[in-house]
C-alpha cells in the first residue's frame, strides 16, 4: 500500500469548534514549559556573547571567572570545538556554498551575540555572575552588514563564504523584454521587507542529562522538530541514536523560530556528558533578540507588465536575501528568497517569469524560518504593484485581480516556476472579499475622509499556500528532503482509542484537533481518545511546520485507523452475521448497514477482540493497533485572501489598522474555532511586521532594537475587529479533505497591510516602498511627493 493512500474518514466531530481539551493546564499555569524541568543535581548555563560583529579571537581568560562561587567548569571555542567542529549546513545545489557554524567560535566571530565561552554554576545567576569576569581579546575586522553593498564588496563577512554568496539561482528564465516593451502599462518598485524575530512567547531552552552507566541521553527542548533534533544530535556529536531521546514538553509559541537545529543545543548535550550531571539552558529576552534565529529580510526588485485590459502579461524578481553570518539549518537562507520566487506568480495567470534570487553573507545573526516563510516579502511586492497598476488604469483592486486569477475553468494550471494547481477557489475569494468589505461605500468614505484631512486606505492580498509540506512540496522547494511521518493507532480492550504521534504542539491545539481525527475514524466520541506526544520515543514525524500537522495527523492517524478497521469489522461481522463490508462505525457503535436493529457497543466489539478468541475469523491478528505512515502524492494547496482598511493621522504620521478581513479555504476545518485562531493570530503578526517589527542594526553590526522597548510587538490595542469568512473545498490528498493552513495569514496579512498604507498615501500622490511603515518613513514619503512642503506653505 503506499504511503500517499488517502484514507476514508467520515467527518462527524470533524467541523465542529469543540473546545481545545489543552486548555485547562495552560490557563491554570499547569503546564510544564521547558524552564519548568528542574532535575536533580541539575546545573544551569550561561553564555557569553561576542560584543563585535566580526572579528578575531586572540585570547580568552577564564580564570578569574573559574574562581567565582558555583561554578561548576568553563569552556571557549577550543574545548566545544575539539568535541564538535559545529553546525555544517549545505543543500544539494550546484554553487550552493556550505558553512560551518561552531558553537561557541574559536577563531572568526562573524556577528553581534555569537557565543564565545560558556560557563555552568550551580544557578542561572551564579553563572551569569562569572561572564563578567571573564576578559576576551578581541580583534575587530571589517564589518559587512548591507546586503547589496556586500555583493561586490572586497570585504567578507564570514571567511568560509566567497563573495559573500551563499547561493545565486536563475530557477526561472523566461524572455520577458518583448512583454514589458509591448505592454500598454508597466509597475514597478524595490520592495524592503524588515528583519525581524518571531518573539514567540516563551524564548528557547533546552535541557539535557547523560546517564553514564546506561549510555543515554535525554534531552528537554522547546522545538518543533523532535526527531530532526534527535538526528542530527546523534550525526554532530557521534552519539548512538537509539540510545537518544527528545522530549518536548509545553512550548510556548514557536513560529519556525524553534523549528531549527540550534548551537546551544548541542553545547548543552557536550556539557551534560562531560560533567555527568543534568544541564539546563534558557535564553533570555535580550538573548533571543539577538541570537534566534532572525527572519524576513529581502529586498524585492519587482516589474509586472500588463496589457490594456489590466491583464497579466509578465512578471520580472530579483530577490536579495541578506542571510546573516551563516546557514540556519535545515532551512538555509534558501528559505526566503529563493523559496520566494518558486511561488511569485501564485494565484495568477502570469504567461512569463523571470525570476532570480541572491542569498548573501552578512555579519548578522543567521536568517531562518519564520511563519510564511520566504513568501511574505514577494506576496507584499506583487500584491502592491497589483493595487498600482490598478490605480493606473482605473480598475478597482478587486477588478484587475477578478481579470487575473486562475479560475476553476483553467485546472489544473502550471504556473511559470513549474507548480501545478489542481484547485483553487481564486475568483471565489476576490468575489467573497469584494463582498465583505463593500467597495463602493468604502471609496465614498475615503473620499469623505480626504475632505477633512483623513487618509484610509484599503489594501487587498489574493495568497495560494502551499500546506502540509512532505517530499514532494520540498523537492519543488529545492529541498532535496524525503519527509517521514508516522502515528500508531491502537483500540484498547476498553474500546478507548490511543493514538501515538510524532507531529508536537506549539500552542496550535493539537491534542484537540488530532483526537477529532481519531474519533471520526472510528466513529467514537472524542472524549474516548487519548493523544501520547511529545517524545521521540513515540513516533517519527518530519516536524510541526510548514502548515503540515493537520495533513500528516489526518494522513497517519487515518491510514493507521483503517488497518485497525478492517481488523474490528472482521470481528464484528462474525458477532452480527453480516459481511465485513456492511459493517460501519458511527455514535460509538458498530452495526449493519440499513439494518439498524444489528447493532453492538464498539467497546464490546473491542472486548472480543481481546478476549473471545470464539468470534475470530480463522486467521485472524488480534492485534488492534497499527502504525502508518503518510506523504501526500502532491502538492497540497490552501488559498485565500486577507483585506485590510487603514488610516494614517496627517499630523503624526502614525498609521492605524481600522478594519480587517479574511477569506479561508483549508479544505475541511476540523474545527472552526481554531482555525479562525490561527487567523487571527497570524494576521496581528502581519500587523506587527509592516507597522511595528524591526530589528535594526547599525553599520558596526550592532543591534540596535535590542529590548522590547525598541523592538515593538502589536498589543491588542493594535489590532481591530476581524471578520473571517471561510469557502471549503476539501483535498482528494488528504484523508478528510484536510489542508494546512497556519502559514497562510503571514503570507497575506502583510501585502494587505502594506496595501492599504500605500492606498492611503496614493491620495496625495505618495508611495512608500520600505517597511515597517513607521511615522518617520511615511513623513519622508509624504515629503517626497511634496505634501509637507505644500502643508507648510499654505501654513505660511
Amino acid at each position: 500500500m503506499s504511503k500517499s493512500e488517502v484514507a476514508q474518514i467520515r467527518p462527524k466531530s470533524i467541523g465542529t469548534s469543540i473546545p481545545r481539551r489543552e486548555d485547562p493546564g495552560l490557563l491554570t499555569g499547569r503546564a510544564r514549559y521547558i524552564a519548568d524541568i528542574v532535575l536533580p543535581d541539575m546545573l544551569h548555563v550561561a553564555i557569553l556573547r561576542s560584543p563585535v560583529a566580526h572579528g578575531r579571537i586572540r585570547h580568552i581568560d577564564t580564570a578569574a571567572a573559574q574562581a567565582m562561587p558555583g561554578v561548576e567548569l568553563i569552556w571557549t571555542g577550543q574545548d566545544s570545538h575539539a568535541r564538535c567542529p559545529g553546525i555544517a549546513s549545505t543543500l544539494e545545489q550546484k554553487g550552493f556554498v556550505a558553512t560551518v557554524q561552531p558553537l561557541l567560535a574559536h577563531d572568526e566571530i562573524c556577528f553581534v551575540g555569537e557565543g564565545i565561552a560558556v560557563v555552568v554554576a550551580h544557578s542561572r545567576a551564579q553563572a551569569e555572575d562569572a561572564l563578567e569576569r571573564i576578559e576576551a581579546d578581541i580583534e575587530e575586522l571589517p564589518v559587512v552588514t548591507d546586503a547589496v553593498a556586500a555583493i561586490d564588496a572586497d570585504d567578507l563577512a564570514n571567511a568560509a563564504v566567497p563573495a559573500n554568496m551563499v547561493y545565486h539561482s536563475n530557477r526561472v528564465t523566461d524572455p520577458v523584454e518583448d512583454a514589458f516593451a509591448n505592454a500598454a502599462l508597466s509597475v514597478q518598485g524595490c520592495f524592503h521587507t524588515p528583519r525581524v524575530n518571531a518573539a514567540p512567547m516563551e524564548t528557547r531552552g533546552f535541557v539535557a542529562r547523560h546517564e553514564w552507566t546506561s549510555g543515554t541521553l535525554t534531552c528537554w527542548s522547546a522545538t518543533q522538530m523532535p526527531s530532526f533534533i534527535k538526528t542530527m544530535t546523534a550525526i554532530f556529536l557521534q552519539f548512538p541514536e537509539h540510545n537518544l531521546e527528545v522530549i518536548t514538553p509545553a512550548v510556548g509559541g514557536g513560529f519556525g523560530q524553534k523549528a531549527h537545529l540550534h548551537p546551544e543545543e548541542l553545547l548543552t548535550c557536550l556539557l551534560s556528558i562531560e560533567l555527568g550531571r543534568p544541564v539546563s539552558w534558557i535564553e533570555d529576552r535580550q538573548e533571543n533578540l539577538f541570537r534566534a534565529p532572525q527572519a524576513k529580510q529581502q529586498i524585492n526588485d519587482m516589474a509586472l507588465a500588463v496589457d490594456d485590459q489590466g491583464r497579466f502579461l509578465a512578471l520580472r524578481d530579483r530577490v536579495i536575501t541578506d542571510s546573516g553570518a551563516y546557514n540556519s539549518l535545515p532551512w538555509t537562507p534558501l528559505v526566503e528568497g529563493h523559496a520566494g520566487i518558486l511561488v511569485v506568480t501564485d494565484p495568477y495567470k502570469i504567461a512569463a517569469l523571470s525570476a532570480q534570487s541572491l542569498s548573501v553573507t552578512t555579519n548578522k545573526c543567521p536568517i531562518g524560518a519564520y511563519r510564511g516563510v520566504g513568501f511574505t516579502a514577494p506576496t507584499l511586492a506583487r500584491e502592491v504593484l497589483i493595487d498600482r497598476a490598478a490605480r493606473k488604469l482605473g480598475l478597482s483592486p478587486f477588478e484587475i485581480r477578478r481579470r487575473n486569477v486562475i479560475r476553476q475553468e483553467d485546472l489544473p494550471y502550471q504556473t511559470r516556476a513549474g507548480m501545478t494547481i489542481r484547485e483553487g477557489t481564486f475568483l471565489e475569494t476576490v468575489d467573497r472579499l469584494e463582498a465583505m468589505v463593500g467597495y463602493e461605500d468604502f471609496r465614498k468614505r475615503q473620499q469623505e475622509a480626504l475632505k477633512e484631512g483623513r487618509l484610509l486606505g484599503l489594501g487587498i492580498s489574493i495568497f495560494s499556500e502551499v500546506s502540509g509540506i512532505g517530499t514532494r512540496a520540498l523537492n519543488f522547494l529545492d529541498y532535496p528532503l524525503t519527509s517521514h511521518d508516522t502515528a500508531t493507532v491502537r483500540v484498547e480492550p476498553t474500546g478507548k482509542v490511543t493514538v501515538t504521534t510524532g507531529i508536537v504542539s506549539s500552542g496550535q491545539g493539537h491534542p484537540t484537533t488530532l483526537a477529532q481525527i481519531a474519533a471520526d475514524a472510528f466513529g467514537v466520541p472524542v472524549e474516548d481518545v487519548t493523544i501520547l506526544a511529545g517524545s521521540t520515543h513515540h513516533a517519527v514525524g518530519f516536524g510541526t511546520v510548514a502548515s503540515r500537522s493537520a495533513v500528516f495527523g489526518a494522513g497517519t492517524i487515518g491510514r493507521a485507523a483503517e488497518m485497525v478497521r478492517g481488523r474490528m469489522r472482521a470481528v464484528a461481522a462474525r458477532l452480527l452475521q453480516a459481511a465485513p463490508d456492511d459493517i460501519e462505525m458511527s455514535g460509538g457503535m458498530i452495526h449493519v448497514r440499513d439494518d439498524p436493529g444489528r447493532t453492538m457497543p464498539f467497546a464490546a466489539v473491542a472486548g472480543a477482540a481481546y478476549f473471545a478468541e470464539a468470534t475470530h475469523p480463522d486467521d485472524f491478528d488480534p492485534a488492534l493497533e497499527a502504525t502508518a505512515a503518510f506523504d501526500p502524492s502532491d502538492i497540497v494547496l490552501a488559498n485565500g485572501g486577507h483585506a485590510v482598511i487603514v488610516e494614517i493621522d496627517m499630523e503624526t504620521c502614525m498609521a492605524r489598522v481600522e478594519k480587517m478581513y479574511a477569506v479561508e479555504d483549508c479544505g475541511r476545518m476540523i474545527n472552526p474555532m481554531i482555525v479562525e485562531g490561527q487567523i487571527r493570530g497570524g494576521m496581528a503578526q502581519g500587523v506587527g511586521m509592516i507597522l511595528l517589527e524591526e530589528l535594526v542594526h547599525d553599520e558596526r553590526g550592532q543591534l540596535i532594537t535590542s529590548t522590547f522597548q525598541d523592538y515593538l510587538l502589536p498589543t491588542s490595542l493594535d489590532i481591530p475587529d476581524i471578520e473571517i469568512s471561510h469557502l471549503e473545498t476539501p483535498s482528494s490528498l488528504v484523508p478528510g479533505g484536510i489542508k494546512g493552513m497556519g502559514e497562510s495569514a503571514m503570507i497575506s496579512t502583510p501585502a494587505a497591510v502594506a496595501g492599504a498604507v500605500n492606498d492611503a498615501l496614493a491620495c496625495l500622490g505618495a508611495a512608500i516602498e520600505q517597511f515597517p511603515a513607521s511615522p518617520q518613513r511615511i513623513f519622508e514619503a509624504l515629503s517626497k511627493a511634496g505634501v509637507i512642503e505644500r502643508a507648510n506653505n499654505s501654513t505660511v
